[in-house]
């Protein structure tokens, strides 16, 4: 499934999950070669198994690899911050804490009504982000911005992909197109129409991201084991938590509310991202804990890209 672009929904969730078939493929190479020396008369059979494992556990390895090593891009220049959070859930105060502490510049929000974005304004959040769009009643706009940085000229994308589109105006990077998507789930039908026509529009809206500075932020709930995100990373971005090589840090589900058997769920895939084109780069990239949300948020420190 890794391979296939499937309109199947439980196929696509399937996809999702590649990562955590790394340790099973391992425990199956192990199997393998322990019954090559212990079941004399079934060698053939075992060898094959064990063969066939160590293909599967390749695979696997190759996938996860760029999570952990690789060349990281050099950035020059004072970074701009970045929070992404998807905010249907959570506590206020908890995410006006986390711009506080991680002095966050500009935060995307996406999954958001009107009264939760009340809620977030009567922390205070404005005196730290003067600068909002879609926090205004009457604003039809599916994401909501706020920033330390000015920030206008805004266009929405296809509406059931949620993207909304900004100019911000960053001293550091120059003008800079700063997209929020928040496709469909992968549990529905539309998730992959939803992904044809995100990637329809990022082609009209930036059709040269090698030369005008773009950052993606979102929940894009789908990862890189699946075809259709892996088709916006080939219009040329690239993954700020993957430039850092910082291992595999899932986003989805954060909440102790999640519970299966009564039994807690952990994160499991890493649905949110902030995608960065090739003027851009991280030189820092983290998950953060918002009390309550059911996503981790994505933290990250751009600049410009050194040469």
């Amino acid at each position: 499934m890794h391979w296939i672009d499937t309109s199947v929904p439980r196929l696509t969730q399937l996809a999702a999950f590649t990562p955590l078939g790394t340790p099973f493929a391992l425990i199956a190479l192990l199997g393998g070669l322990v019954l090559v020396f212990v079941h004399r008369t079934q060698q053939r059979a075992a060898a094959a198994l064990a063969g066939l494992s160590a293909i599967l556990l390749g695979f696997h390895i190759a996938w996860l690899a760029p999570l952990y090593v690789g060349s990281q891009p050099g950035t020059t220049g004072r970074p701009v911050i970045v929070l992404s959070q998807n905010f249907e859930y959570g506590d206020p105060a908890s995410l006006a804490q986390v711009i506080r502490t991680q002095h966050v510049d500009v935060l995307v929000l996406t999954d958001i009504d009107a009264g939760r974005v009340r809620a977030l304004a009567a922390t205070g959040v404005l005196r730290d982000l003067p600068y909002s769009v879609g926090t205004k009643p009457g604003q039809t706009i599916s994401s909501v911005f706020f920033s330390r940085l000015p920030i206008d000229s805004v266009r929405r994308g296809p509406h059931s992909s949620h993207a909304d589109l900004v100019r911000l105006h960053a001293p550091s990077l120059g003008d800079v197109d700063l997209v929020a998507v928040h496709p469909q789930p992968p549990y529905t039908t539309r998730w992959r129409p939803d992904y044809h026509a995100l990637t329809s529009y990022l082609r009209r809206a930036i059709p040269r991201p090698d030369q005008q500075p773009t950052i993606i932020a979102g929940d894009f709930n789908a990862t890189t084991d699946n075809v259709p995100f892996r088709s916006v990373l080939d219009m040329g971005y690239s993954d700020a938590m993957t430039q850092r090589r910082h291992g595999f840090q899932p986003t989805w589900p954060d909440s102790a509310t999640r519970r299966y058997l009564g039994i807690p769920v952990p994160r499991l895939v890493t649905i949110d991202h902030i995608l960065l084109s090739d003027t851009l780069a991280a030189s820092s990239a983290s998950t953060v804990h918002v009390k309550g949300a059911d996503h981790r948020g994505v933290l990250a420190h751009i600049a410009q890209r050194s040469r």
